[in-house]
């Protein structure tokens, strides 16, 4: 029998919980095979699993244990005639189905979710290959009130069908608030200049179906964006970066033709991409989005509609041979549609057919044909005249993957790994010199200096150092440039006073780590950090063996999203106050403070505040310890 895919102990840990609401009994019923397959999703175009009626004596039901004793149930699971789950119905109240979650194919693929508080919203997530959105229904009447997940595919498709549909308030949701922009610290001006421009949105929804008219056959075919920008959180003084596209160009099919909208701004709040401005008919400007500015053009029409089918296939357990496969397919796609193109309409494109061709090369061999034929486009499009745009975007892919299939096929004894990382540095020093202005630069200065400072080499920091300031001069305004500003902080840290305040992990209350008269251990990590179960249990018994002589734990999480990182951290024990910003490794700023290279990494502050070490190990943290507080 296949087992559920939401374990009763992961469910008592949720702290959104997905629901039911129109299919719920009162004091649930046993749960039939019947009953069960007529549930169906209360949001339209999901994609579930429902065996058809001939085949429902091969389904069934199996009861789910409850953890409030033996012979206690929690809900029921619903077993296709293959033996794979269909439906999963659980109850937490005891008086209805709270939770019912569908699949596809055995694989879990959306959630509902109806608390008994009448004050909690109502959940919706869509899972697997049905996509990433998770939407609040605050008044529970079925309709999203907000998105607290969406990517900015799926909010291009949302705006589309508030187009389509001709509905204004489906945009509601999708509009940036006044309290969103407040996670960023963005002065009071700023933030209602931005809220102001969501005013309209509503109208030009109303506005733009009225310029394409459109039918109710319209469907959303595709989305280009250009780079996102960012504003340091630094330059305004606030706590986190402002990160956005300008703009968007939806690409819409009608009866057999080809229409285009914009999307206006759209600006990242967690996990969710949130609208600005609000549509409008036409695709977007020369150097808004799109780098041709283009309607999808109708010699490629068919291969997008097989691009964008394909895209929605992705694997499922993501095993290194299917992604191998997902994205050998992806490539083939992509290289049709460029065949077909002229120069001048490529360019998007061609970098869609670089990333899958680097994405195909990570899973296979040395010298694989994906490797080789990045180089050709390196090659073809260096030389004067061509497009500027493409040969460093192919060349630091190329260099990428190479390395990435070169530690993936590493020796068992690792007797190659200096001549690995050696052409990686190598590579990378190219690299920025040949493409100083790209935009990739950054990322490639970046992984330099990491390169530099974890040689070993006698010069290694003196290098690392340079790079550094390279970041910090001619990069100031991207999230690399703040980490090597970061980084030379932590470089010359000892000595001086530890410098780290955040908001403390859901409680979101500020907090500074510096903690004079005590002995303060600062621990970044990760829930995918290899030690953090280890780690944790050593910090246990530091604290028990050292609090009463002053020490203080704070750790600082780098994940994505904070639930996770709750539940990590419960899970592993860590002890201490743990800190938390959106943003992970690359774009916290909490790594971006001290220019953190990776988890784990730990500083050791006396009790007179000032860093004592600025590289500490697990391994001799005791040894500190000890000579700080004897």
């Amino acid at each position: 029998m296949t087992t559920s895919q939401v374990t009763v102990k992961t469910l008592a840990a949720l702290t959104l919980l997905v629901g039911f609401g129109t299919t719920g009994r009162a004091d649930p019923a046993p749960v039939t095979v019947d009953w069960a397959l007529k549930q169906t999703p209360r949001q339209p175009g999901v994609n579930v699993t429902t065996p058809p009626a001939a085949q429902a004596a091969q389904c069934r039901v199996a009861p789910i244990p409850s953890d409030k004793g033996a012979g206690k149930s929690m809900g029921s699971i619903v077993n296709g005639p293959d033996g794979k789950p269909v439906r999963q119905f659980l109850s937490y109240d005891d008086k209805t189905f709270n939770i019912v979650v569908y699949f596809v194919d055995g694989a879990e693929a959306y959630r509902e979710v109806y608390p008994p508080d009448p004050k909690e919203p109502f959940q919706f997530r869509w899972l697997g290959p049905n996509g990433t959105k998770w939407g609040l229904d605050r008044n529970r009447d079925g309709v999203i009130d907000d998105w607290v997940v969406i990517s900015p595919e799926e909010a291009s498709q949302e705006l589309a069908q508030a187009v389509i549909t001709r509905d204004p308030k489906r945009i509601e949701a999708l509009l940036v608030t006044k309290a969103n922009l407040t996670t960023f610290g963005l002065p009071a001006a700023d933030a209602d200049k931005i809220v102001a421009r969501t005013a309209g949105a509503a109208k030009r929804v109303s506005d733009t179906a009225a310029a394409l008219k459109l039918t109710d056959k319209a469907k959303w075919v595709h989305v280009e964006y250009g780079i996102p920008s960012t504003r340091p959180s630094d330059s305004f003084g606030g706590r986190e970066d402002y990160t956005a596209y300008k703009n968007g160009t939806v690409l819409v099919e009608d009866g057999g033709k080809g229409q285009a909208l914009q999307t206006g701004e759209l600006v990242q709040i967690g996990k969710a991409w949130k609208l600005v401005d609000g549509p409008s008919a036409g695709a977007a400007p020369q150097g808004g989005s799109t780098p041709d500015g283009a309607v999808v053009p109708p010699e490629i029409k068919e291969l997008v509609e097989k691009l964008n089918e394909h895209d929605q296939k992705s694997p499922n357990p993501p095993t290194a041979a299917a992604l191998h496969e997902f994205n050998a397919k992806r490539v083939d796609l992509l290289e049709q549609i460029n065949a077909r193109l002229p120069e001048d309409k490529k360019e998007t494109w061609v970098k869609m057919l670089l990333d899958s061709l680097a994405a195909a090369a990570e899973t296979d061999k040395p010298g694989n044909k994906h490797l080789a034929r990045l180089e050709q486009f390196k090659k073809a499009y260096s030389p004067a005249g061509a497009n500027p745009a493409i040969a460093p975007y192919a060349a630091y892919r190329l260099l990428y993957a190479e390395n990435s299939v070169a530690m993936a096929t590493m020796k068992p004894d690792g007797s190659d790994l200096g001549p690995i990382q050696d052409k990686w540095r190598a590579s990378l020093e190219e690299f920025v010199k040949a493409f100083p202005q790209s935009a990739d630069a950054p990322e490639a200065y970046w992984r330099l200096a990491m390169a530099y400072e974890h040689s070993g080499a006698k010069d290694a920091e003196t290098k690392a150092r340079g790079t550094y300031e390279t970041l910090a001069k001619d990069y100031a305004s991207t999230p690399q440039g703040a980490k090597g500003t970061g980084a030379l902080k932590r470089l010359d840290s000892e000595g001086k006073p530890l410098e780290l305040t955040g908001q403390v992990l859901g409680t979101n209350q500020t907090f500074n780590a510096a903690q004079p008269g005590k002995v303060v251990v600062v621990y970044y990590w990760a829930s995918w950090s290899q030690s953090l179960t280890d780690d944790a249990k050593k910090l246990q018994v530091l604290v028990k063996d050292y609090e009463k002589k002053g020490l203080a734990v704070v750790t600082v999480c780098l994940d994505q999203d904070a639930k996770q990182a709750e539940e990590a951290a419960k899970t592993a024990g860590l002890p201490g106050t743990h800190l938390f910003a959106e943003g992970g490794l690359d774009r916290s700023p909490l790594a971006a403070t001290y220019g953190i290279l990776a988890p784990p990494y730990i500083f050791v502050a006396g009790k007179d505040g000032k860093v004592v070490k600025r590289n500490g190990y697990i391994s001799t943290l005791e040894e500190d310890l000890k000579k700080l507080m004897p």
